[in-house]
């Protein structure tokens, strides 16, 4: 799966609130859709499914330079949503979806949890070595996140 191309509508759709109120809630409804798809490929991965355990160290390294490839995205992302917390707020709700607000707050808290199961079935077929440069990049992506979900509190 393609975090990047993920990350970088997600970032787009963020980024790019257009004048009038169905643009953006129609970049609320791609957002929300991407995100979902993000939760669903996430929660496809298990132990089992993630990558042959163990994962050799050319294969381990080459998926954590993939991730830390993805982390500006992930920071410019969860930074751009952040400061969109009020425009957010001020949205009426959408037909059929209801509350954007609302609705944000829960696709980031489905978010968090898929990407916790990952890491956690990521750790069990990573090679000992590279564990202690994967749990620092996922600290730093969780620390995005979590500013994210803050910002939505």
């Amino acid at each position: 799966m393609r975090f990047s191309s993920l990350f970088a509508l997600t970032s787009l759709a963020v980024s790019s609130f257009c004048s009038t109120a169905s643009d953006v809630e129609a970049d609320i409804v791609t957002l929300l859709d991407s995100l979902n798809t993000a939760n669903t490929a996430i929660n496809a991965f298990s132990p089992t499914n993630l990558a042959p355990s163990p994962v050799s160290e050319t294969d381990g390294r080459a998926i954590l330079n993939a991730l830390e490839g993805l982390k500006p995205s992930v920071d410019d992302s969860a930074t751009k949503l952040a400061a969109r917390v009020a425009a957010i707020t001020a949205l009426p709700s959408i037909p059929l979806l209801g509350s954007p607000l609302s609705l944000t707050r829960a696709d980031l808290a489905s978010l968090q949890t898929a990407l916790l199961a990952m890491e956690a079935a990521a750790r069990l077929a990573a090679p000992a070595d590279l564990l202690d440069e994967g749990n620092a990049l996922a600290d730093q992506i969780n620390a995005a996140l979590n500013n994210t979900i803050a910002a939505f509190a």
